[in-house]
């Protein structure tokens, strides 16, 4: 009796000191921001502690005597039969969230006008080596914004990230600029004197979207398959073109960063769906690969995966 009396002491000093702590957290940021971060709420039957992403509560009379909540686990400490034990168990999220925030992995291309991969004979210089051109992506910032009052299964995202696109392909051209009518062309590599190992264009964009998602069933918070469209913008960083080339036996790398007409703004549609571990996504851009009539007329699209959801 004695021992369970210590273990239950021992308990309660635990819970008053982690309570403790939040307050003293609270109090500074509360001082820096103006803002209350921790309140307290007391009855005769609990107590109840709050502060951002935390929730404690103190019950003086049932068996489950604190319930401690972190974003969606909330860790039950029991007193059953003269034994305290811990239980984990899920909470489901109150409000809505998306998906976007997160890394993606997947292949990009482009479409002529008339949505097909097969590219007129002056455009060859642009044919893709699909396999190798590769993009990916940091979603690093998501804002939910739930459209239901009693439910968490649609609303809308906001967000933003960081897009590597890298368009592989291969041929003995180099992309340049016509010197007098200023449009992107291919000009021929002779191919007696270097031998072509690598050639890419690779452009950044940060792309901010505006999807509608659904998630379904309604009724199961943990484990919905989820689809959302919308469109979505992005604005140029940056972009170069690459040449790997081996010259009389010597492997020579050329990297260019002059102009060669890529679009600085980009806009377009995007889906994404997914259940568990599998996240697909999709997008195409309704804006050209080139500043209108400064280049070939090509639309670019990528299909992937999301590897990682923040």
């Amino acid at each position: 009796m004695n021992d369970n009396r210590a273990k239950r002491r021992l308990m309660k000093k635990i819970i008053t000191l982690f309570i403790l702590s939040l307050i003293i957290y609270g109090s500074s940021v509360g001082q820096e921001t103006g803002k209350t971060i921790v309140t307290i709420e007391e009855n005769s039957d609990k107590s109840v502690v709050k502060a951002p992403g935390v929730k404690i509560e103190v019950d003086n009379f049932s068996d489950t005597i604190t319930k401690i909540t972190l974003g969606t686990r909330r860790f039950e400490i029991i007193d059953d039969y003269n034994k305290s034990r811990i239980r984990m168990v899920r909470v489901p999220r109150e409000k809505f969230k998306g998906h976007w925030a997160g890394c993606d992995i997947g292949f990009n291309g482009y479409l002529t006008s008339d949505f097909s991969t097969d590219l007129p004979p002056e455009d060859q210089f642009m044919d893709l080596n699909g396999s190798k051109s590769v993009t990916f992506s940091i979603n690093f910032l998501q804002y939910n914004i739930g459209l239901q009052k009693h439910k968490n299964n649609v609303g809308l995202v906001v967000g933003a990230g960081w897009t590597f696109y890298n368009y592989r392909t291969d041929l003995p051209y180099t992309f340049e600029r016509h010197p007098e009518t200023g449009e992107t062309i291919g000009v021929p590599i002779d191919e007696d004197v270097r031998s072509v190992e690598k050639n890419k264009i690779t452009t950044s964009f940060i792309n901010i979207p505006l999807l509608f998602e659904w998630q379904i069933p309604a009724s199961e918070p943990f484990h919905r398959f989820y689809i959302s469209a919308g469109p979505y913008c992005g604005f140029k960083l940056g972009g170069h073109t690459k040449l790997v080339y081996k010259e009389n036996g010597n492997r020579t790398k050329d990297k260019g960063k002059e102009n060669i007409n890529l679009t600085p703004f980009q806009y377009g549609a995007m889906v994404r769906m997914g259940y568990r571990f599998i996240n697909l996504y999709a997008s195409y851009n309704f804006s050209t690969f080139y500043t209108e009539n400064r280049g070939p007329e090509l639309y670019p699209f990528t299909i992937g995966i999301s590897l990682v959801q923040f």
